[in-house]
């Protein structure tokens, strides 16, 4: 009688799959801390109450950190919208006393377009001008010496010994 030999299966290559991310209260609580941006890592870790890797295995996460970035967002316009209202409730404020108080005023307007980004836009683009005539300048200064530098030379070098 024949010895029948046992079928192996394949071996398949397991790749370990990724840990699944699920929220937790601690986790929710690091990313708003770390939204805010007024804690360093180390701080974060510790007002949770996990170790500092722990911290750093929930940032390798694309949904932990695209919360972050949510909640960030979030902050920065609530900030500004809050800002936005103060400013305005203030010129209301100043608008009956406007003939005798105009420069107080004109500097909650300025505050407003600092908040919006009007003023720091005209400031950049100015600035980003003026840097590129600056740079222009220094090129075209540098080719008109060295233009002048050739010429005199190519003089020095005509010129017959005297």
């Amino acid at each position: 009688m024949a010895v029948q030999k046992k079928k192996t299966k394949p071996v398949k290559n397991k790749t370990p799959k990724p840990p699944v991310f699920k929220w937790t209260p601690q986790r929710k609580r690091a990313a708003l801390l770390l939204s805010e941006g007024t804690n360093n890592y180390e701080d974060v870790a510790a007002i949770v109450g996990v170790n500092e890797r722990t911290l750093y295995d929930w940032r390798q996460s694309d949904i932990f950190l695209k919360e972050v970035d949510r909640l960030t967002l979030e902050n920065e316009k609530a900030t500004k919208a809050g800002l936005v209202r103060l400013a305005l409730k203030a010129m209301k404020e100043k608008e009956d006393k406007l003939k005798e108080d105009k420069n107080t005023v004109l500097d909650w307007a300025e505050f407003l377009s600092d908040i919006q980004s009007i003023k720091t836009q005209k400031h950049e683009i100015n600035a980003n001008i003026k840097g590129e005539l600056e740079g222009a300048r220094e090129l075209l200064a540098g080719r008109i010496a060295g233009i002048a530098s050739r010429l005199r030379t190519n003089e020095l070098l005509e010129k017959p010994d005297e």
